[in-house]
């Protein structure tokens, strides 16, 4: 009789000490501060996400920490790598390869919210057991890191352009945004978005939030429209005059948005931002930078569509205008287009999209670099603002 009954309050407590463990679980995973990926390299503070039914962690938080860096994309598979580490995975599935063996996580890969994820089990356990971290104090971001805004147009009360079948430029231009975000970072940028949900973020404050974190890069990210249906293509601006009659008028519409905002951000107050301010060398660097990112993205992003290369193009848009680092829009395509409209409405095609618009940032980036080992000298706005022929 005794030992049944301890039987029976083993059985409870077990059960009991399990039912008060699982609400702390799942609040942790919703409301952790943080938790630390010890790597090889570094210790890399990060949050958990909950996401089917168990947690997972940020892919860039896990690079960071081992070293890796982004090496290859073909569209589905990414690959990582590092001197003693090639990582191999491809979002939707569950393997992961890891120098050359293949083993099953607990989850597929995955995006949320923009962000790569994986489970969390691939960084406490996984490659712990193959690559024992060091005793490593936690990375904390140099100040030097480039920090780059990302702007997806519209959101909230203002869709932006909508196709025929409902589909929303907000909706398409911040999932691309967030993807490209994610991209970025895991190479090691320092990214910000000014808008991250559906929210309307007025003209103005998405270019003060740009020159308030002092960024080296500002990239506005949209989707095109036009009464003529048989537009199509991918196109980026830079700020000047417009360069034809279709940029002035796509210009005009973008920055009609400003009937929208508050009296107090639309009465002309537009000098506080002095976006082009400063003497005539900086405006001249700024258009010469703001040339070459455009140059990079398009030649990226042409390549992931079957329609036209609409090329490089100036237009007077607001965001352009009152940003003070160099800064581009991007026009991933046209929703009024029948068949572009349906590749934006591809998650897939938007995983495209938001690798060539990445690739073509770290282009630009690393070409500022490449500029600034040819003149050490230089300040670093000097190398972002070259004043060199594009």
């Amino acid at each position: 009789m005794i030992s049944v009954f301890f039987r029976r309050i083993t059985r409870y407590f077990t059960s009991a000490s399990l039912c008060c463990l699982l609400p702390i679980i799942t609040a942790s995973s919703l409301h952790i501060p943080a938790i630390t990926v010890r790597g090889t390299v570094a210790r890399i503070p990060t949050r958990s996400i909950r996401h089917r039914d168990t947690l997972y962690l940020p892919i860039a938080a896990i690079s960071r920490a081992y070293g890796l860096i982004l090496t290859e994309q073909d569209g589905t598979s990414f690959v990582f790598s590092s001197q003693d580490c090639r990582l191999e995975l491809t979002p939707g599935s569950r393997e992961v390869t890891i120098n050359g063996e293949t083993v099953e996580m607990s989850g597929p890969a995955d995006w949320v919210d923009g962000k790569m994820v994986v489970p969390i089990y691939l960084a406490i356990l996984t490659l712990p057991a193959r690559f024992p971290p060091g005793e490593l104090p936690p990375v904390i971001p140099a100040p030097s890191l480039v920090r780059i805004t990302l702007d997806p147009g519209h959101g909230g009360i203002d869709p932006g352009a909508v196709g025929e079948n409902g589909l929303l430029e907000k909706d398409v231009v911040l999932e691309i945004s967030r993807k490209v975000r994610s991209l970025l970072e895991i190479k090691g940028y320092d990214v910000f978005l000014t808008r991250s949900g559906d929210q309307f973020i007025s003209l103005k404050k998405r270019a003060r939030l740009a020159n308030r974190r002092q960024s080296d890069l500002f990239v506005s990210i949209h989707a095109n429209a036009a009464y003529n249906q048989l537009a199509q293509g991918t196109e980026t601006f830079y700020y000047a005059p417009a360069s034809d009659l279709w940029a002035r008028k796509l210009a005009a519409l973008e920055n009609a948005v400003l009937k929208l905002e508050s009296a107090e951000e639309s009465n002309g107050q537009l000098n506080t931002n002095t976006g082009n301010g400063g003497g005539g060398g900086r405006k001249q660097n700024r258009l010469a930078a703001s040339i070459r990112a455009a140059r990079c993205v398009q030649e990226r992003i042409s390549t992931v569509t079957e329609f036209s290369d609409r090329g490089t193009k100036t237009a007077e848009f607001y965001v352009l205008k009152y940003t003070r680092m160099p800064s581009i829009l991007v026009e991933t395509g046209f929703l009024s287009n029948r068949h572009e409209r349906d590749l934006l409405a591809d998650s897939n095609y938007r995983v495209k999209m938001a690798q060539a618009i990445a690739r073509g940032i770290d282009d630009y980036i690393q070409s500022q670099v490449s500029r600034k080992r040819a003149t050490p000298l230089k300040a670093k706005e000097d190398i972002l603002l070259s004043d060199r022929a594009p």
